[in-house]
């Protein structure tokens, strides 16, 4: 029984593992969705030329060589 209320076999204890293994299994839901949406979002890339030049434009501002860039003030 004294070994149950302290150490590291106790009930506190045992509920912040179960505490942590709450977390840890919410990040891990959190991280395969977000691994599933980059992995839609590659294939979509190889799949279409014309989203992959969207991304390129949108995401790294990247532009084609004949294009200039323009600033405007506010």
């Amino acid at each position: 029984m004294i070994g149950m209320s302290r150490g590291e076999t106790s009930i506190g204890g045992f509920f912040e593992l179960r505490k942590s293994q709450e977390v840890l299994e919410q990040t891990i839901t959190s991280l395969e969705k977000q691994n599933q949406d980059l992995a839609l979002e590659i294939a979509r890339i190889q799949g279409s030329n014309d989203y992959a030049r969207k991304v390129l434009r949108d995401k790294y501002h990247i532009t084609d060589a004949d294009e200039n860039i323009v600033f405007f003030a506010e």
